[in-house]
């Protein structure tokens, strides 16, 4: 009895002295206890089937990976690990005893346990901290309302990076390498992705692990804006290559409308010598209404629209269209008095496709412009009106709709162009025209 009791307190002891939440390797009960191998194991498993101690086995055992397994699982696995042999290699004048195994096994508390033993008032208010400290896996998610992301895009102090599916939150730093934040604020969210609830609509999916990390204050501000990890599911996508390593294959709407501008870019400077747009987009670095981590706000969906516009119509070059249009026209005032006026950018193009291509009807340049102008529209209504700052999750259909069409908008733009003979020596590369594109 006073074995088992031995190997309870070292298992726990151990689990609360490390920094890391980090579980003893199997073999060093028996060498710290003085037990023999086999019979430690023996004795581990009367406390893995009264719920004391829960094994890890895996590549990386030391840490409590994504769950904690059935006990028949773990006593099986306890069981194979008597057969398990030892190696010393010798490295210099040092002796290592190494394992035969691909998948050593280390042992914690169980969150039972270790909520009943330990203390964690020390912990303060940072629940995942407690989190941590009480077993629970450090490979599961968490999941929150979107706009817990306000807090960090709203204050230029933070930097925030922002991917197809994914985003990192840190703080900024002087010239001489100074956080120029408080101490409580000076944090670093190693990774943030999306997650869905049970209705479809966006959610944030953060690893326990990262959440651990931050600062008792900035935890306590996340978990205000947790919602209930029974509700919420994480894009698949993200969960493979954060956690698994694999390379997401699919792109979000935003990168391939981004990837289709640069495009038309390139070919239209390549073939004609002057390019469509005034200059190719920045793919990597995107402020936060241009992504899917979007708080259906009424100021988030204009700041969208003034982007997207920014990005589209107000980023076309007048220059390309010198020498092929007019680019002026006469517009009369009263009086049989007219004057001179610019055409507009979409006019332009408008006129252009209708020019350079062949199409079954006349209206076809018109109806596929038409979600370019869409958007220059919308973006004119805060510019006529005072528009209050309102929460309506129907902007988020809105969002999408709208840069959906613009992203078929634009591609049909770029077949056509590719059309042209000397566009066959452009290369623009293979996911061009890959239609894995994500909406949601």
């Amino acid at each position: 009895m006073s074995e088992l009791k031995n190997i309870e307190k070292l298992v726990f002891s151990f689990f609360c002295d490390s920094s890391d939440y980090n579980g003893i390797p199997l073999r060093k009960v028996s060498q710290d206890l003085g037990l023999d191998y086999e019979e430690s194991i023996d004795l581990i498993k009367e406390l893995v089937k009264a719920e004391f101690v829960s094994i890890q086995s895996s590549t990386n055992p030391h840490i409590i990976g994504f769950k904690h397994h059935p006990v028949k699982y773990q006593l099986e696995i306890l069981e194979h690990a008597k057969s398990i042999k030892v190696e010393k290699q010798l490295f210099g004048n040092f002796e290592l005893a190494v394992e035969q195994t691909e998948y050593p096994i280390c042992l914690y508390p169980t969150p039972k346990y270790a909520k009943e033993n330990r203390y964690t008032d020390k912990y303060g208010y940072a629940k995942y901290s407690v989190e941590l400290a009480l077993s629970e896996p450090q490979m599961s998610f968490r999941f929150f309302e979107t706009d817990i992301l306000e807090r960090y895009s709203n204050e230029p102090r933070f930097d925030f990076e922002f991917n197809d599916f994914s985003g990192q939150i840190s703080c900024k730093y002087d010239d001489k390498g100074n956080p120029i934040l408080r101490e409580e604020d000076q944090i670093f969210l190693k990774s943030f992705g999306l997650g869905f609830d049970s209705s479809g609509a966006r959610v944030i999916a953060v690893l326990l692990c990262d959440l651990g990390r931050l600062s008792s204050e900035h935890q306590v501000a996340w978990s205000a804006k947790e919602i209930p990890c029974t509700e919420c599911k994480v894009l698949e996508d993200y969960s493979n290559n954060l956690i698994f390593g694999q390379w997401i294959t699919s792109k979000s709407v935003f990168t391939a409308l981004i990837d289709e501008i640069n495009a038309i870019y390139k070919l239209t400077e390549s073939i004609f010598g002057v390019p469509l747009f005034r200059k190719e987009l920045d793919g990597e670095h995107r402020p936060k209404n241009f992504t899917f981590f979007f708080s259906p706000t009424s100021k988030n969906y204009y700041d969208f629209i003034n982007i997207l516009d920014k990005y589209l119509s107000e980023n076309i070059n007048k220059s390309f269209f010198e020498g092929t249009l007019e680019l002026e026209e006469l517009k009369p005032i009263g009086n049989n008095i007219v004057e001179r006026v610019q055409k507009g950018t979409l006019r332009l193009l408008e006129e252009w496709v209708a020019k350079s291509f062949r199409f079954p009807d006349d209206s076809f340049p018109k109806k596929t412009l038409k979600p370019l102008k869409d958007v220059r529209n919308e973006r004119q209504k805060p510019a006529h009106t005072v528009i209050e700052n309102n929460y309506d999750s129907n902007f988020i259909d809105k969002q999408k709709k709208i840069v959906e069409a613009c992203y078929i908008s634009v591609s049909s733009l770029r077949r056509n162009i590719q059309t042209h003979p000397k566009a066959e020596s452009v290369e623009l590369g293979a996911l061009i025209d890959d239609e894995r594109v994500k909406y949601f």
